[in-house]
């Protein structure tokens, strides 16, 4: 088991996170040992136990509440079991494979917004990006990115979607964080970015598979020359 921790000790805490729930030691609405406790009693560091959660948060298994801790969702036990099952596994698709779902992806939910967004989902949108751009340059630029095409995809009302989205996004960030991947000009991806806005709100999905493919293609390349060209290519008339 030491072997174990030391060697992938975010899965390690998730891991023991699943053992206490399919033993009932934790149910559905109860509130998790804090990061401090589960720390001490796994002997891992306050760190990878923060990134545990964070991924269980990311894919609805658990709830963070400010003052009073981390909620286990109220699921029954055997969807929480599959829910994790789920999440563990996702570490094991490769990264083009992630990039290449996440491209079709962006692109369907960007032109369902346009054509389904409502006025609250719009100030949710535009909230997202002004947060985004005051934090361009600093270490929340990746999670307020993330935020914003979170915020685009609900606003497709397209739950199915918006959920697949958040099924892969976590460990394409990782990618994101460890070779920062986004190493684009700020001027070119805010005007980027205020296009995605702007053919939200005209409600135009014309042109908004070419600006999502230009937005992402940055991280295309990076998926392409990681995997060596072992991926398809994203040729406009596939999508």
């Amino acid at each position: 088991m030491e072997d174990e921790v030391n060697s992938q000790p975010v899965k390690f805490v998730i891991e023991h996170i699943k053992r206490q729930i399919s033993e009932r030691q934790i149910v559905p609405g109860e509130r998790l040992p804090s990061e401090r406790k589960l720390s001490e009693s796994l002997n891992v560091s306050r760190s990878h136990v923060r990134e545990a959660l964070q991924k269980m948060e990311l894919y609805g298994i658990v709830k963070t509440y400010p003052q009073s801790g981390t909620i286990v969702s109220e699921f029954s036990k055997d969807q929480l079991d599959t829910m994790i099952t789920d999440a563990l596994k996702i570490s094991k698709y490769d990264f083009g494979s992630l990039v290449y779902v996440r491209v079709l992806l962006e692109v369907e939910v960007c032109k369902l917004s346009a054509a389904n967004r409502t006025e609250e989902d719009l100030e949710n949108i535009e909230k997202a990006l002004i947060e985004l751009e005051k934090g361009f340059d600093t270490d929340l630029r990746v999670e307020k990115d993330f935020a914003f095409h979170q915020a685009i995809a609900v606003g497709g009302h397209n739950p199915v979607i918006s959920s697949l989205l958040l099924i892969i996004t976590p460990d394409i960030l990782k990618y994101y964080q460890k070779y920062k991947v986004c190493a684009v000009p700020q001027k070119t991806v805010h005007a980027e970015h205020r296009e995605m806005l702007q053919k939200i709100k005209d409600k135009d999905k014309d042109g908004m598979k070419e600006l999502v493919l230009r937005h992402l293609s940055n991280l295309i390349d990076f998926a392409k020359t990681s995997a060596k060209g072992d991926i398809p290519e994203f040729e406009y008339g596939q999508i």
